[in-house]
């Protein structure tokens, strides 16, 4: 006979998305639905402060790219910053051209389109092994669960192909599930906006 033991280990509380994103993009003056072709918005909630920062990139069309990075105060529901970062195609003083489009590719390569909710692949995360025990064989299974400190809705626009996607402490489940590739996929998106845009490095 096989037992299944599940041991939950709760790192911290309960956390979830706090502000509904509509009721933000309001505040931001900006649609619900994606406006552009090729646009990705990343919505990153904070549990331990009342802010929820907003990256937002696009392409206006004909290769002419912009981001938006907003801050939003949970506690005001109004907009406390905004950053404008536009792309040139020459030097401009110290600062060398970025291929916007080659960092939108990059944003590709990590299957954003199609990446599931965290939830959706719970199934995944755990460590299963087999003990002998009692003059059985029995299976355990370690499941971590990390339910507070960042969260991350993710909305993306490729043509005709939209998603929409969250996960939360992708770096902290990585390190426990290093094979699983959706936690690879959040992990490289983030690494991605931090290099190219020194944004989300603390």
């Amino acid at each position: 006979m096989i037992k299944y033991y599940f041991i939950l280990l709760f790192f911290t509380l309960f956390n979830c998305f706090g502000q509904e994103v509509s009721e933000i993009n309001k505040a931001l003056e900006i649609p619900d639905t994606l406006e552009f072709q090729k646009e990705i918005r990343i919505y990153k909630d904070y549990s331990i402060s009342n802010t929820v920062e907003i990256f937002r990139m696009y392409d206006e069309g004909k290769d002419n790219w912009k981001v938006q990075i907003f801050s939003y105060s949970k506690n005001n529901n109004a907009v406390t910053k905004i950053d404008v970062i536009t792309f040139p195609k020459e030097n401009v003083g110290k600062l060398k051209p970025k291929d916007a489009y080659l960092i939108w590719l990059n944003f590709l390569l990590w299957d954003l389109e199609f990446l599931p909710d965290l939830k959706e692949i719970n199934y995944k995360l755990k460590l299963s092994s087999i003990k002998f025990e009692d003059g059985e064989y029995i299976t355990i299974k370690n499941i971590k669960t990390v339910t507070d400190g960042e969260s991350y809705k993710v909305f993306i626009k490729n043509g005709s192909i939209e998603n929409s996607f969250s996960f939360n402490n992708p770096e902290t489940y990585l390190k426990h599930y290093p094979t699983v590739d959706e936690l690879i996929s959040y992990n490289k998106l983030l690494s991605i906006i931090k290099k190219e845009f020194n944004l989300w490095n603390d």
